[in-house]
C-alpha cells in the first residue's frame, strides 16, 4: 500500500507507491503545442532583405507583451554562403526598418503579437547587444532551419537582432516564437 495526495479542483486522490512514484495515466505536450492550440499565442515573422554590406542588422524583434516570448528558431534561404549572427539586447531606436506582422499559427486565433518587428537591408541605430549564436548557412535550393536548443527568451522589452557578417547576399526566412507566462 502506498501513500495517497489529495487535493486539486475536485478533491481527486493521487496513489505514491513506495519507491515515491506518482502513478499517473497522462497526456503531455509541448509548450509550443499548448501555446498554439490552447492559447493562440504562436507566430511566425516572415523576413526578406539584401543587406547592404558586413555587419548589417536585418533583423529587429522587440518583446512588449507582459508574456515572455519564446524564439524557438528561426529558417533561412540565401543566394551565396553567409554567418548570421544572432544577438541579445541591442539598445538604441532602430532606423531604416520596415514594419513586418507576425503571422499567428493557429487559424482559429484573432490574437497579435505584441512588440516591434522589422526587417530590413541595413537597420541601424543600434549597438551593445551580446552575441548569442553564430550560424553559417549555406546556399542552397532550400530552406536551411536552425533550431535554438535551449530555446531564446525575449522578457518584457527584450531585444532580439540577427546580422549578416559578409552582406550583399539576399536572403529570405522566418523566427518561430510564441508566447507563454513565466512559470514561477
Amino acid at each position: 500500500m502506498g501513500i495517497e495526495i489529495s487535493g486539486g479542483a475536485r478533491n481527486n486522490i493521487a496513489n505514491v507507491d513506495d519507491d515515491n512514484r506518482l502513478s499517473v495515466n497522462a497526456i503531455t505536450q509541448s509548450t509550443e503545442h499548448h501555446a498554439n492550440h490552447l492559447n493562440g499565442l504562436a507566430f511566425s515573422l516572415l523576413f526578406s532583405a539584401t543587406p547592404t554590406g558586413a555587419g548589417d542588422c536585418f533583423l529587429y524583434v522587440k518583446n512588449q507583451s507582459e508574456n515572455d516570448a519564446i524564439v524557438s528558431g528561426f529558417g533561412l534561404w540565401l543566394v551565396a554562403n553567409e554567418y548570421i549572427d544572432v544577438k541579445l539586447r541591442d539598445v538604441g531606436t532602430p532606423i531604416g526598418g520596415t514594419d513586418i506582422t507576425p503571422a499567428n499559427l493557429n487559424s482559429g486565433s484573432g490574437n497579435s503579437a505584441t512588440g516591434t518587428f522589422l526587417n530590413g537591408n541595413d537597420i541601424t541605430g543600434l549597438s551593445g547587444g551580446t552575441t548569442v549564436g553564430r550560424f553559417y548557412h549555406v546556399s542552397g535550393s532550400g530552406t536551411d532551419c536552425t533550431n535554438f536548443e535551449q530555446d531564446v527568451i525575449l522578457k518584457k522589452n527584450g531585444v532580439l537582432t540577427m546580422y549578416v557578417q559578409t552582406g550583399t547576399t539576399a536572403l529570405a526566412g522566418h523566427l518561430n516564437f510564441n508566447y507563454h507566462e513565466t512559470l514561477d
